[in-house]
C-alpha cells in the first residue's frame, strides 16, 4: 500500500520524545504513514519504558518475546509495515528538524536512501568513548566521500528503502552478535545490483552507553568480524590490515609481541579506555588486539 512506515528497532532504551518529534513531523504528510516501534525481548525491567508509544495516534508497539538480534528484528519490521516505503532508524536518537520532509523528497531517486549520523552539538562528552568514535568518524565520512564507495559505507542507523526491496534483500537473521549486520548487508546489495544514495540527513546522537559497555560491545563485534570474515574482505579497514599481516606470515609473531604486551598493561588499557579520558589510538589497538585474539588459535582477548 502506497505511505511510509517508519520503523524502530529498539532493545532495552526509551524511543518515546524519538517517536513524539517523528510524529509531529508526519502530521503534516500528504501520503498514509505510521511509526512501527518493535522491542527486541527486552528484559522485563526495561520492557515497559516505550509503552507510552502504544498511546500515539498513528504508533504501534510491538514487544517481541524473545530477543532474536539487530539483523532479524529489523527483518520482523519490514514484515509488519503496512506501507510500501520504510525508514528505519535508532532508537533513542532524534531527527532533524525537516528530517522525514527531507526523506519524501528523495522517495524514488534510488532504492535504498541512506542518511547520516551525527553528534548533537548539545551533547558532545569528550569523556565518553562512543562519542569521541563517532565525531571522529563523522569527520571522516562525508556525503561526498560515503557515495563513492556506497555499499561499503551502508549503515542501518538511519535509511529509507522499498518494502518489497527490503523482503527481497533482507538482513542476515543468522547473525546474533553486535555488529557488521549492516556492512553484510551493504554487501548483498552490491551483489544485486540495488541502488543505493546517500544524503545528508541527519539523525542526531543525543546520549551514550557508558565506556565499559561500549567495549562489551566492541570485543562482540571483533567476534562477528572475524566470523564473517571470508565475506567482509575489502568491507573492512581493520580485517584488511589483521589479514595482510596473517598473509605475510607477520600477524602470529607482530600479534603475539602486541598481545603479549597489551595482557600485560590490560587492566591498565580497560581502566584508561573506561574513564574518563579514553583515547582513540589506544582503542583501535584495542579492536586490532581483539580481531588478531581470535585469528591466533581462536581465543578471545
Amino acid at each position: 500500500m502506497q505511505g511510509l512506515s517508519i520503523l524502530i528497532p529498539v532493545y532495552c532504551d526509551s524511543c518515546v520524545e524519538q517517536v513524539k518529534e517523528l510524529y509531529r513531523q508526519c502530521c503534516g504528510l500528504q501520503m498514509p504513514w505510521e511509526i512501527v516501534v518493535a522491542d527486541d525481548g527486552s528484559p522485563a525491567s526495561s520492557a515497559s519504558v516505550n509503552d507510552a508509544v502504544a498511546g500515539i495516534d498513528h504508533c504501534r508497539l510491538i514487544k517481541y518475546p524473545e530477543n532474536i538480534g539487530r539483523a532479524a528484528i529489523r527483518n520482523f519490521l519490514a514484515h509488519q509495515a503496512r506501507f510500501d516505503i520504510l525508514i528505519y532508524i535508532d532508537a533513542g536518537m532524534m531527527p532533524s528538524a525537516r528530517f522525514i520532509a527531507v526523506y519524501v523528497t528523495y522517495i524514488g531517486k534510488a532504492e535504498v536512501v541512506v542518511g547520516s549520523l551525527k553528534v548533537d552539538e548539545n551533547h558532545i562528552d569528550r569523556s565518553n568513548l562512543r562519542c569521541k568514535n563517532e565525531l571522529r568518524a563523522q569527520r571522516r565520512t562525508s556525503v561526498q566521500k560515503r557515495n563513492l564507495n556506497p555499499y561499503a559505507n551502508f549503515h542501518s542507523g538511519n535509511f529509507m528503502i522499498r518494502r518489497q526491496t527490503m523482503l527481497d534483500h533482507p538482513f542476515r537473521g543468522e547473525i546474533k552478535t553486535y555488529g557488521y549486520e549492516d556492512t553484510l548487508f551493504g554487501k548483498g546489495l552490491a551483489e544485486k545490483h540495488v541502488s543505493i544514495l546517500h544524503i545528508d540527513n541527519p539523525l542526531y546522537f543525543v546520549r551514550f552507553e557508558p565506556n565499559a559497555r561500549y567495549l562489551e560491545k566492541t570485543r562482540e563485534a571483533m567476534l562477528t568480524l572475524y566470523t564473517y570474515r571470508k565475506e567482509l574482505q575489502g568491507y573492512s579497514g581493520l580485517l584488511t590490515l589483521v589479514s595482510r599481516l596473517q598473509h605475510a606470515h607477520l600477524l602470529r609473531i607482530t600479534m603475539w609481541i602486541t598481545m603479549w604486551i597489551t595482557r600485560l598493561t590490560k587492566d591498565a588499557v580497560t581502566q584508561s579506555l573506561s574513564g574518563n579520558h579514553p583515547r582513540l589510538w589506544m582503542y583501535n589497538l584495542y579492536r586490532i588486539v581483539c580481531l588478531s585474539a581470535y585469528y591466533i588459535d581462536n581465543k578471545q582477548f
